[in-house]
């Protein structure tokens, strides 16, 4: 639809339009669709972006003057075309023409996504037509001051959702409100819940800004649309050397620095044709490239020598102290200082505002104690910290070692596995780096507590070691593609089967290896899949938990806990000699003790000159086999049937595909047409993308998981599985496999308007009035006065909500601790089968179920249409009333009764020990969503992370205000 005419109307007589599209403009991150203008008047002319209520836009109403842009000497242009596989969100999943202009202003980039060649073409006409006449302004008296556009320029940040001062006499239209407004009636209520959150970091205050410095703009180019708010729980500190400008002037030259020198770096990385720019973690994206790395692995012994480093690793959980004086005692203690130092830290923070935001005073009070006692004889360079919440992790590299350790290799990466996989005060931080031709991982986790946990420790340990995912790379690298892994951290586990006495006086006749035989990790390593293939020293120390601060003499509270080995270091791979593995007792700060142990690793170093032979002559060969013959593969069967799928239940099937022919073949499966994805999103496939060399096999696992991503998708009306997966052959032909199934309905994923209409369990709810009730607006078709009635909340949530109140409201960490995967499980069938009548699983469980189905809920508690209001209302208790008195009566009463329960909960806070910041910030992520197929802020930029954690903090600020005050309408 042409809108020329529409936009013509907002502008005077003598300003004309000369070329109007719809285009997707994408700036900093930030992507929106807007409608882009040429405007001429005299010798100037500018580009006009203006954003539209509804589009296509249907008259001047609907447009709004977001920004103009001088078509001037400052002004440059350039065209691509756009890859569909491109992390640019698909403008128009019709095409698969896209054109792409980048538009440059300055120190202003603007990209611009087009549908088709034509709008390229024609807007990058107009604009060359006006560079062109640039020159000729001046002598014929016209310089281009560009006045005229002053009156359009209502945003001076030049950010792509600015606000619309044309419509700022509708408080309420698009769900946007400003509370300065002078026609406010609220403003006189000033009660701010931030103001009581001590989010504050001494004088400074967290501020949202876009105003990123250029070179940090740079670094952060990558864009990730795939992350949402959540991430926020899982944010981490994140500096390290492959910030190569921040690296060479870091702080942490603790004894001198070094010469800014990309040359080692890239020498390190290898040249084209070397050979050794295939270094065995960083994993190739063509098939020649997995070719050339194998054949280069087969061979690898012609080319590399063995050279033996020191690796020390620490780990502590500080109980939320603050940093002793020194800790030399720990780190500083061998004659010869260590050339890596890998230093792991739990409960950093314990206070509330660390479970909540991302920011912790005592991450710079720990980073600096741990500076300042490595030894003086060396010299360090900090590779990288990553924190999670209270989980933190330094690693540390001889200065000497730098040129080895490439920057752009070292990678982290963090895995939440508190409350619904997000909350990070469980969890682990890993960080990946090589070290000349020999890939090193290090992991920090703090696994579930308790005596009795030991299987929710092993779940822990099983989503750490299947989630950490290394991004950097393509496909991401897991923890098991490495060289060699060293595991630290309090993984909790405790001594079994024996009385707290017995513990005692076995510890004090130092009968550890008979002490060890009733340790849960002990009697699991080697023997089940937890910590497949890991090995642990002996240990020949007192068990380092639990002791009375300060002390030590073993904890002497009334829960008196059973000493036990908490703290642990584990490593795995070729190459690995343990030295020591001690505790350090006289460090008595916290109820744990230290643990370190010293490690000698061989590491796999290039011969450049032999290098480049082998390299040589591979090349050689492929060359050869690549004349000869083409790729051949054997599927062992194309059709796949999974029956019975249940929600958060997974069922896998192994496709093997054989090489039969004579060179290597790359596999990798495609995109259907129109489609954005290869498989549906309940499908996973592992691995989608490899190699396989001639008379080898690779075994594929295909993977169905109905979780909460999708769950909605699949309602009554639609619940069979169905999907054709295309394997394609680099150079070779595509075959097609197919996937099918039947998903058994659940009430997680069902909407809420269909939940307060159906009356029995869903299992035994006929499908024809599961497909009437999820129609939108049955609910207002209903005809109450023919019988039935309707739920004011929906009985799973009163069944849930009931069970916790009954049997676990004096349970600590209520919402903060996780459920058990096969409990969970159980509590589905409960809700949809309507038996048992008591809910199994423990409380727990209970409450992670609760969470889960009110995330499962298509639209929220509160719509996702009010979300952005309810952001902008969120310093105001009266206009948050005032936004949850319009929603829908089944999400208002939904609403209200949760948090009357949340507010009873806080009253037995003297036992559970609930904090309402807590229980703010978990319920206002469940509460408050955005719409569907919203635009994410990119959280790789500073800006980005500054926005994400304020929406986070409106969203905690909104649900505190009903949780600290009665909602009476």
């Amino acid at each position: 639809m042409d809108i020329t005419p529409i936009v013509k109307k907002l502008l005077r007589a003598d300003e004309k339009v000369l070329y109007c599209v719809l285009g997707r403009v994408i700036e900093d991150n930030i992507q929106a669709d807007r409608y882009i203008a040429i405007v001429q008047k005299q010798a100037d002319t500018a580009l006009f972006l203006f954003s539209s209520r509804g589009i296509p836009c249907s008259s001047e109403g609907d447009l709004s003057v977001e920004d103009v842009i001088k078509i001037n000497e400052d002004f440059h242009l350039r065209q691509n075309n756009v890859n569909r596989q491109s992390s640019i969100d698909d403008f128009d999943p019709l095409k698969n023409t896209e054109q792409v202009v980048d538009l440059y202003i300055g120190k202003k980039n603007l990209r611009v996504l087009l549908q088709d060649a034509l709008s390229a073409k024609s807007l990058i006409g107009w604009i060359q037509k006006a560079q062109n006449q640039l020159p000729q302004g001046a002598p014929q008296g016209l310089p281009s001051s560009f006045a005229w556009t002053d009156k359009y320029r209502h945003s001076q940040s030049g950010c792509l959702f600015a606000a619309n001062p044309h419509h700022q006499d509708n408080p309420f239209l698009h769900d946007t409100f400003n509370p300065g407004s002078t026609d406010n009636p609220f403003q006189e209520d000033v009660f701010d819940p931030l103001k009581y959150m001590n989010i504050s970091d001494g004088q400074k205050r967290v501020v949202a800004t876009d105003n990123v410095p250029r070179r940090q703009k740079a670094m952060s180019a990558d864009m990730n649309t795939g992350e949402t708010m959540s991430a926020l729980r899982k944010t981490e500190s994140r500096d390290s050397i492959d910030l190569i400008g921040d690296y060479y002037g870091d702080e942490d030259n603790t004894n001198g620095g070094v010469p800014d020198s990309l040359k080692l770096i890239t020498n390190q990385l290898g040249i084209p044709g070397s050979g050794v720019e295939l270094v065995n973690n960083l994993k190739p994206t063509t098939m020649r490239e997995h070719v050339v790395k194998h054949y280069m692995r087969q061979r690898e012994e012609e080319f590399t020598y063995k050279k033996h480093y020191t690796i020390f690793c620490g780990t502590w959980n500080v109980n939320g102290q603050n940093p002793p004086v020194t800790l030399k005692q720990w780190l500083d203690r061998m004659p010869d200082p260590p050339d890596i130092y890998i230093i792991g830290f739990q409960e950093l923070d314990l206070s509330n505002q660390a479970y909540v935001f991302s920011d912790s005073r005592k991450e710079e009070q720990w980073k600096n104690a741990v500076r300042k006692s490595l030894p003086v004889k060396g010299k360090y360079r900090k590779v990288k910290l990553i924190r999670m919440v209270g989980i933190m992790m330094l690693v540390y590299v001889k200065e000497s070692l730098v040129p080895d350790v490439p920057p752009s290799l070292v990678d982290a990466d963090t895995v939440a596995t508190g409350i619904m996989g997000i909350m990070g005060n469980k969890g682990g931080v890993g960080v990946r780096m090589t070290l000349h031709n020999t890939s090193l991982c290090f992991i920090n986790t703090h696994l579930a507590a308790h005596q009795e946990e030991y299987e929710r420790r092993n779940q822990d340990y099983r989503d750490v070691e299947s989630k950490m995912r290394f991004k950097n790379f393509a496909p991401p690298l897991t923890i098991s593609e490495h060289d060699q892994v060293f595991w630290i951290g309090d993984l909790n586990y405790r001594i079994n089967g024996l009385d707290i006495d017995k513990v005692k006086t076995m510890i004090d006749k130092m009968k550890y290896p008979d002490l060890l035989c009733y340790d849960q990790l002990h009697q699991q390593l080697g023997r089940s899949d937890v910590f497949k293939g890991y090995k642990e020293g002996v240990i020949g120390f007192r068990p380092t938990y639990k002791y009375d601060t300060g002390t030590n003499e073993w904890d002497s509270s009334e829960k008196s806990r059973i000493p036990a080995w908490c703290d642990r270091i584990l490593y795995k791979g070729a190459g690995i000699e343990q030295v020591h593995y001690i505790s350090h007792p006289d460090l008595m700060i916290s109820d744990h003790k230290p643990v370190s142990s010293l490690f000698n690793v061989e590491v796999k170093v290039v011969d450049r000159e032999k290098s480049n032979k082998v390299y040589e002559d591979v090349m050689k060969k492929l060359d050869r086999l690549e004349n000869d013959y083409l790729p051949q593969v054997k599927l062992d069967k194309t059709e796949f049937q999974f029956k019975d799928v249940m929600f958060i239940e997974k069922k896998a099937e192994i496709l093997t595909v054989c090489n039969i022919g004579q060179v290597p073949v790359e596999f990798e499966f495609i995109n259907k047409l129109e489609e954005q994805s290869y498989c549906q999103p309940w499908l996973k496939i592992t691995p989608f993308k490899s190699v396989i060399t001639p008379g080898s096999s690779c075994e594929i696992r295909l993977e169905v998981l109905v979780d909460k991503s999708c769950v909605a998708t699949l309602d009554a009306s639609n619940h069979v599985l169905d999907d054709i997966l295309v394997l394609h052959l680099t150079g070779g032909k595509d075959f097609f496999i197919t996937v099918n199934g039947n998903f058994i309905p659940s009430s997680f994923g069902c909407s809420l308007e269909a939940l307060v209409q159906m009356h029995g369990p869903i299992r035994e709810t006929p499908t024809a009035q599961l497909i009437e009730i999820e129609q939108p607006g049955s609910l207002m078709s209903r005809d109450l006065t023919q019988g039935g009635r309707l739920y004011a909340v929906p009985k799973e949530v009163w069944r849930l909500v009931d069970h916790i109140w009954h049997y676990g409201r004096d349970e600590e960490e209520l919402f903060q601790q996780r459920g058990l995967k096969n409990e969970l499980a159980a509590i589905r069938d409960c809700l949809d089968t309507g038996v048992p009548d008591k809910i199994p699983g423990s409380v727990h469980s209970v409450t992670e179920a609760l969470l889960l189905f009110l995330e499962c809920l298509p639209d929220p508690v509160i719509p996702s249409r009010v979300y952005y209001r309810s952001l902008e209302c969120s310093g105001n208790y009266m206009l948050c009333k005032q936004v949850i008195s319009e929603i829908p009566e089944h999400h208002k009463n939904l609403f209200r009764y949760l948090c009357a329960f949340l507010r009873e909960l806080l009253n037995h806070s003297d036992k559970n020990k609930l904090d309402i910041s807590i229980l703010a910030s978990i319920f206002g992520e469940i509460f408050l969503r955005p719409p569907p197929n919203t635009l994410i802020r990119s959280l790789s930029t500073p800006a980005g992370k500054a926005k994400a954690m304020e929406e986070e903090m409106k969203r905690t600020a909104f649900v505190t205000h009903f949780l600290s005050n009665e909602f009476d309408e």
